[in-house]
């Protein structure tokens, strides 16, 4: 058989994602070039990412194309040349792909193979949040046990793989919004090691107080808009802010004070694009081996999911647009169920 049937779900036109994503039918062909891998992808997570892809508010979105920015798979058949074996387990380096497909064809050197230790909701959720926060700690400011960092978006994918990190020795000061169940959260997020969880409004009384009893090296923003000006206002003097999402959907606000009086500096991050310079490959393996050595340690958990089918896509889309859910993560194959007893 020189092809297979693979049910995909596909980006039809940039839009509503309740409106716009189809499960279509595929062929994908089984007719290898010698570093070429055929991949049956297992799990796959519903990011921010990937609705402003849909939505066409992410740069580069296109369509029709086949969704997805991480997900986790095996090798169903590889090149003659290739290093990879069938059976490996594999993630895709950077956030491209045909991710939300039964089966696709991708060069060897957009793959990384994992431990087959690796439960699978771990796996599905390894390329992007926890890069993101690993780097934001580690490529921007020399840090130190004891310093304090500060994030808003705290429940978020970023916001809890930084809470694990925090093993390393720093110290946090936590803001997410406000909900129903909030106390049930913080106290959720001081059991994963957070030090300090305010909601938005809470921290904006407390800021003058917190600035002025901590020294605040380190500012995550997530968020933008409001929430940037308030992590922002509370560094210390030659502090750094570091974005890598907007889910507010409005321009991070810096107060100007901050730069002209405090000499504060402000970067951005796409981990996608870092992961992907060739220079850097060297140390996107050794982050891949800490991150991976940090989960089968028990030290480094996913964010609560709530996992779906690939035929009941559209209750995963709802239950994402809908916000304060879980994490929703789509079943591509069938043979994820082989995987599960991992969890």
């Amino acid at each position: 058989m020189s092809t297979l049937i693979s049910r995909a779900l596909t980006i039809t036109k940039l839009g509503d994602p309740r409106k716009v994503l189809e499960l279509q039918k595929t062929h994908v062909s089984t007719k290898l070039a010698d570093k070429e891998v055929l991949i049956k992808w297992l799990a796959s997570p519903i990011n921010p990412l990937d609705i402003n892809k849909i939505e066409g508010a992410y740069p580069g979105s296109e369509s029709p194309k086949i969704g997805g920015s991480e997900a986790v798979g095996v090798v169903e058949k590889a090149g003659s040349s290739s290093i990879f074996q069938p059976g490996d387990s594999v993630i895709p380096i950077g956030m491209g792909g045909d991710l939300w497909s039964e089966y696709d064809v991708v060069e060897e050197e957009n793959l990384i193979k994992i431990r087959s230790d690796i439960d699978l909701i771990s796996a599905a959720t390894l390329l992007i949040n926890p890069p993101t926060a690993y780097v934001m700690l580690k490529h921007f400011v020399e840090l130190n046990p004891g310093d304090f960092i500060i994030q808003n978006s705290a429940n978020s994918g970023v916001g809890r793989a930084y809470i694990y990190f925090l093993a390393w020795g720093y110290k946090s000061i936590n803001l997410i919004r406000d909900r129903p169940n909030i106390d049930e959260l913080k106290e959720e997020l001081k059991n994963i090691g957070a030090n300090f969880v305010f909601t938005e409004e809470e921290f904006r009384k407390e800021n003058r107080k917190i600035s002025s009893e901590y020294d605040i090296k380190l500012a995550l923003n997530g968020v933008g808009g409001r929430s940037a000006l308030s992590i922002s206002a509370v560094l210390a003097p030659g502090g750094t802010i570091v974005t890598y999402g907007g889910m507010s959907k409005k321009p991070a606000e810096i107060p100007t004070s901050a730069f002209v009086f405090k000499g504060i500096r402000a970067f951005g991050v796409a981990v996608g694009n870092w992961m992907c310079m060739e220079e850097n490959r060297p140390l996107v393996d050794q982050m891949f081996e800490e991150l991976q050595d940090l989960i089968v340690q028990g030290k480094l958990h996913p964010p609560p999911v709530e996992m779906h089918e690939l035929d009941d896509f559209k209750e995963a889309i709802n239950r994402t647009l809908e916000g304060k859910n879980r994490k929703q993560v789509l079943l591509i194959h069938p043979d994820y169920k082989k995987f599960m007893a991992k969890l």
